[in-house]
C-alpha cells in the first residue's frame, strides 16, 4: 500500500515542476521533499495577501417580561388596541414590551486583490474581496452597499495589524462583496487565475479564517466545474451560481477566502460547504474567478454590478422527455415573461422552452441566468426555443439589471411587487421566501397594519424600517380574487409561529 502511494504522488506532481525529468533517478523520499517544498514556496508567496474580515453590528430584539394572563391579553391587546385596563400601553402575551439592543460579531476571510495611490499624500486605497453573506450583518437591510448605523467592518492581516474598512459593493448574485481600507504601506496583491482553464482533477489550494483560526491553509483538488448549487427558485436576477467545486477543506470561517492554482492565482472565491453536520464533509464550493473578477471590477470602478437580464422567470427544474422533445434533448421551461420586457417585446412567451443560450445548450435555469448575466447590456443573446414542435432561434437585446437595486424597490423579503390599477400586486413570490406559503401571485396588498398604501417603495421602505426596528410580525390586509383577507407575516426567521 506504501508503494502504490508513493507511486501515484509523482504522477499527480508532474504538471508542477517543469523539471520533473530531472528527478527520474532520484528516491521517491527525496522526490517528495522537493514536491512539499515547491507547496510551501507557493503557500509563502500568498498567504500575506490573505486575511480575515471582522463584521460587528447592533441587532434590535422585542424583550417580553412577565407570565401575562390570556383573558386580559385577549381583552387588552384586542379590544383595547394594546392597552392595559388603565390606558397603558403595553405587550400582547403579557408584560411590558421593551426593544433590547445587543451587539453582534461575526468574522470570515478575504484577500487583497489590488490597490490605488491617493491623489494627495501618500497614502493607498487597498482593495479587499470577500463574501456578501460574511458581511451581511454590517449592512442596511435592501441595500449592497450602506451601513447599519454603529456597524464596524475591519480588516486583519497576517501580521496582526487591523485597520477599519468601508463597504465599496455587494453582489448577490455572485455572493461577492469589496472592502477598501486606507494605509500609508504597500501590501501584497493576489492576482486572478482563469477558473475556464482549470480541470478536473487540478491541484486547489484553499486559504482562510476557519473557525478563527487565520492563516489556515488547505489542499485539494478541483472535483467538479459549474456545479450548480443552490436554492431551486427560478428568479433570474438573484440567487446562486456556477460553482467550482473541491476537496479542499473548508469550515466556518473560510468563506471569502480564496482558491488558488500551483501558480498561486485565485481560481475562485469561497463561498460555502456541503455538509450534513455544519463542518467540512469533503465538498467546498467556490465562485469562479472568470465571473467574480468581472463583478470585483465593476464595484471597484462604480460602487454596483451592471448584469444583462432579458426580462423572464424560469422554472426551477429542467425539462425533458415530453411530447415533442427529441430523445436526450433537454431544456429551461419559462413559466413567465415580464411585461414591456425585451424578451416581451421580440416574442418569448411562457411555455416556451430554451434548449441553448448562444449555442451552449442548458439544462437548468442557472446556467441559462449566468450566461445572461455576464452578457454586456445593449448586446443581444441567441436563445433556442422549442414552442409546441417548432425550434426557433430569437435573438434578444439584453437589458441591464443593477445590483444596487437587487434588494430592489419592489423587492422584500422574496417577494417583488409591482402596481396594477393603482394597487400594489404581487408580482412573484420566490421558491425560498417566509412568505411562500401566505402570499401568491396576483395578490393585491390593501392595507399594512390599518394604513392604506399603494406605493411599492413605500411599502417596501415602511416594512425594511420596522424590520431595523426589531419588531418580527407585520399585519398584512390583501384581496385574493374577491375576498378581503388578514395575514400575520413574519419579518424574519424569529417572527415565524410555531404550529400549535
Amino acid at each position: 500500500m506504501f508503494r502504490r502511494i508513493i507511486f501515484f504522488m509523482p504522477l499527480a506532481y508532474a504538471g508542477i515542476s517543469s523539471g520533473l525529468s530531472e528527478h527520474k533517478t532520484e528516491s521517491p523520499p527525496l522526490l517528495l521533499s522537493k514536491i512539499q517544498d515547491e507547496f510551501a514556496q507557493i503557500v509563502e508567496k500568498f498567504l500575506p495577501s490573505v486575511v480575515n474580515v471582522e463584521v460587528a453590528w447592533d441587532e434590535v430584539t422585542q424583550d417580553v417580561s412577565g407570565e401575562g394572563d390570556f383573558l386580559q391579553d385577549f381583552l387588552e391587546g384586542f379590544l383595547f388596541r394594546g392597552q392595559d385596563f388603565s390606558g397603558k400601553k403595553r405587550g400582547f402575551r403579557g408584560g411590558q414590551r421593551n426593544p433590547l439592543k445587543h451587539r453582534v460579531a461575526s468574522q470570515g476571510s478575504g484577500f487583497i486583490i489590488g490597490s490605488k495611490s491617493l491623489k494627495e499624500g501618500s497614502q493607498k486605497t487597498i482593495y479587499v474581496v470577500t463574501n456578501k453573506h460574511v458581511i451581511d450583518g454590517a449592512l442596511n437591510k435592501n441595500s449592497s452597499s450602506r451601513r447599519r448605523p454603529g456597524s464596524k467592518v475591519k480588516v486583519r492581516l497576517q501580521s496582526g495589524v487591523s485597520y477599519e474598512a468601508e463597504i465599496l459593493g455587494s453582489d448577490l448574485m455572485c455572493d461577492i462583496a469589496v472592502l477598501a481600507f486606507k494605509s500609508e504601506e504597500s501590501h501584497p496583491e493576489l492576482t486572478w487565475g482563469d477558473s475556464g482553464a482549470v480541470k478536473q482533477g487540478h491541484f486547489a489550494l484553499a486559504a482562510g479564517n476557519p473557525f478563527g483560526l487565520g492563516g489556515t491553509v488547505t489542499i485539494g483538488r478541483i472535483s467538479y466545474k459549474n456545479r450548480e448549487f443552490g436554492a431551486d427558485n427560478g428568479d433570474t436576477t438573484e440567487g446562486p451560481d456556477l460553482f467550482l467545486q473541491s476537496d479542499a477543506a473548508m469550515n466556518k470561517g473560510n468563506s471569502g477566502g480564496p482558491l488558488l492554482n500551483i501558480q498561486g492565482q485565485v481560481i475562485g472565491v469561497n463561498t460555502a460547504i456541503f455538509s450534513p453536520t455544519g463542518t467540512y464533509a469533503g465538498i467546498s464550493f467556490s465562485v469562479p474567478s472568470a465571473r467574480a473578477k468581472i463583478v470585483v471590477d465593476q464595484i471597484i470602478e462604480k460602487g454596483f454590478v451592471h448584469r444583462g437580464v432579458i426580462g423572464v422567470f424560469l422554472h426551477p427544474k429542467g425539462v425533458y422527455g415530453t411530447e415533442h422533445m427529441k430523445k436526450g434533448m433537454r431544456g429551461v421551461l419559462i413559466k413567465e415573461v415580464s411585461p414591456g420586457s425585451s424578451a416581451d417585446k421580440k416574442g418569448v412567451r411562457a411555455g416556451d422552452v430554451i434548449l441553448s443560450v448562444n449555442d451552449t445548450p442548458v439544462k437548468h435555469w442557472i446556467q441559462v441566468r449566468s450566461i445572461i448575466g455576464f452578457v454586456k447590456p445593449g448586446q443581444s443573446v441567441k436563445l433556442t426555443l422549442l414552442r409546441g414542435k417548432n425550434q426557433m432561434d430569437i435573438e434578444v437585446p439584453v437589458e441591464s439589471f443593477s445590483s444596487e437595486t437587487t434588494q430592489k424597490n419592489n423587492h422584500f423579503m422574496g417577494v417583488i411587487f409591482d402596481v396594477s390599477s393603482g394597487k400594489i400586486r404581487v408580482q412573484h413570490v420566490e421558491e425560498d421566501s417566509l412568505w411562500k406559503n401566505a402570499l401568491v401571485e396576483n395578490d393585491i396588498i390593501l392595507r399594512l397594519g390599518d394604513q392604506e398604501i399603494s406605493d411599492p417603495k413605500a411599502f417596501v421602505d415602511q416594512l425594511s424600517q420596522l424590520q431595523e426596528k426589531g419588531i418580527k410580525r407585520v399585519i398584512l390586509t390583501l384581496k385574493r380574487k374577491d375576498k378581503e383577507i388578514s395575514l400575520v407575516l413574519p419579518l424574519d426567521q424569529g417572527g415565524e409561529y410555531e404550529p400549535s
